[in-house]
């Protein structure tokens, strides 16, 4: 055998070992009964996983694991009944059955996977405590949420259509029955019982309803028709391309067309998560943290109840309208960035193009919301009693995905046949609504070819900044005057800076 060989050999066994000990020392550490697995029995227990993977390696028989597995299974299933009636739980023999396999694991070339299972492993035991503490701050409600939430996302969205509304709507006329990609021109046979006309617009998807381009029909003959193609995809075209004549009503094919269900579905779903993550901090943090981390991390679940929160608060207690500025300024500003993530999904070239002012604005804001706790002093009191809506509801989720619904088909609607000039107004309407909403729509117009990047961008700040000076007025009609003059310096200085990015950073269009 190779000395490099053999020396492979003895570094798996060697892990084998150590991670046999490090289990097996956690297990009598954190175990307060009595335990008839010590460390010694874990050691040995990764070292027969990685004897046994060692011998079916060299005689190709992996029988070999599995009868040793069938022996460690027994002791373990006889041990336990031994002493059941102590009432010492399974969960040491389950990690010692892990040990064994991971000591498989090691020999079978897999190192890292062991070594980062071990790691959770004794991760997981070490923190007893604390899991059972987040058992008992876990409601029933909030497991089903979280339960539905992976039923929306693991059954519901795979299955959604992909493409498009208007392309499930638009009436199958033919197939492509030849191409000449010289002229651009394309022949389809059209179905039996179906019939085109001079002039229309035919659309051309692929097998898999893939959009191919479009053919303004020129001539029809018995039962072809031709047409001069246009789009970009003539190359790729190929005989048996689906041929489809579209609604009739213009106005109701482009508002279906920017309703495309599994994209705006995988935009809820996104939302959502991002405001659990939230969600989950601010059950962890509890109600005994600053006013400040409870502002900063309730702006990732909703901005929104944050700042109304805290301005009903601040009528109760004038006296901490500092501490009350910097956590209603800290959830404004957490949203700038939350954006920037979000876009950053589903839009690369948008995110990278839009970052600089919400970067500013965002930093703008911490840097403000810093000022005000300097001036607050130590004082920090308990946050006030918020109530946050799990993010995970259904009736949530369908909700803000009807209100994303609805902005889509006004921003593609406006852009259609207003112009886009008039898209700064749909966004600073569509801001007042909801920041999210309007971003990912604009972010889809962008990536239609609808309107340009720079244009796209602008407009996009523009929303995040509507939805801004929206929460100055929650907090102008609910909060106490003097937490409104606070924030209004805040948020002052945060448009400006924003504003004067946009203008100087983006070319406008010519209106």
């Amino acid at each position: 055998m190779a000395d490099q060989d053999l020396l492979q050999i003895f570094i798996q066994f060697g892990l084998a070992g150590l991670i046999g000990f490090f289990l097996g020392l956690e297990r009598e550490m954190s175990t307060h009964k009595i335990t008839h697995v010590g460390i010694r029995d874990f050691v040995i227990l990764a070292l027969l996983g990685a004897t046994s993977a060692y011998l079916a390696s060299m005689y190709d028989n992996p029988w070999i694991i599995i009868a040793v597995f069938s022996g460690v299974l027994g002791l373990l299933i006889a041990q336990y009944w031994a002493s059941i009636a102590e009432d010492i739980g399974i969960t040491t023999e389950m990690a010692a059955i892990l040990t064994f396999t991971l000591g498989v694991l090691l020999v079978k070339g897999a190192t890292e996977l062991a070594i980062a299972l071990a790691i959770i492993t004794s991760g997981v035991l070490f923190q007893k405590e604390m899991i059972q503490s987040l058992r008992e701050r876990i409601q029933t409600a909030e497991l089903q949420a979280v339960l539905k939430f992976l039923i929306i996302t693991f059954i519901i969205l795979p299955v959604l259509p992909r493409h498009t509304l208007d392309t499930y709507l638009a009436v199958s006329a033919g197939h492509i029955s030849a191409i000449d990609s010289v002229a651009a021109q394309v022949e389809i046979t059209v179905d039996p019982g179906k019939r085109v006309v001079e002039g229309s617009e035919v659309r051309l998807y692929s097998h898999g309803w893939e959009a191919a381009g479009t053919l303004v029909i020129t001539n029809i003959a018995a039962d072809k028709a031709y047409g001069a193609y246009t789009g970009d995809q003539l190359d790729s075209l190929v005989e048996g391309y689906i041929a489809r004549t579209p609604v009739s009503n213009e106005f109701i094919n482009t508002a279906l067309s920017a309703l495309k269900p599994y994209k705006l579905w995988l935009i809820v779903v996104l939302v959502s998560f991002i405001s659990f993550v939230g969600y989950v901090l601010i059950k962890v943090i509890g109600h005994a943290a600053g006013i400040g981390l409870t502002g900063l991390v309730g702006g990732l679940v909703s901005s929104t109840v944050t700042t109304l929160s805290f301005s009903r608060r601040s009528v109760e207690f004038p006296d901490f309208n500092h501490n009350f500025a910097v956590a209603v300024v800290l959830a404004c500003s957490i949203m700038f960035p939350r954006l920037l993530l979000e876009i950053a999904v589903v839009n690369q070239d948008l995110m990278k193009h839009m970052a600089l002012p919400m970067l500013i604005m965002g930093c703008t804001g911490l840097a403000m919301a810093a000022y005000f706790y300097l001036r607050a002093g130590k004082e920090q009191t308990q946050n006030p009693d918020m109530q946050f809506n799990n993010p995970f509801s259904l009736k949530s989720a369908i909700n803000f995905a009807l209100v994303f619904a609805v902005i889509l088909v006004l921003t593609r609607l406006a852009t259609t046949y207003l112009g886009s000039n008039w898209l700064p107004l749909v966004a600073i309407v569509s801001g007042l609504t909801d920041a999210d909403a309007i971003a990912f729509s604009i972010s889809d117009a962008q990536q239609a070819g609808i309107i340009t990047l720079d244009w796209a961008s602008f407009n996009l700040v523009l929303g995040a900044l509507s939805n801004t000076f929206m929460k100055l007025f929650l907090v102008f009609t609910l909060g106490h005057r003097g937490l409104f003059k606070r924030v209004f310096i805040a948020f002052l200085t945060i448009g400006g800076v924003g504003i004067t990015t946009m203008i100087i950073l983006y070319k406008m269009p010519v209106f």
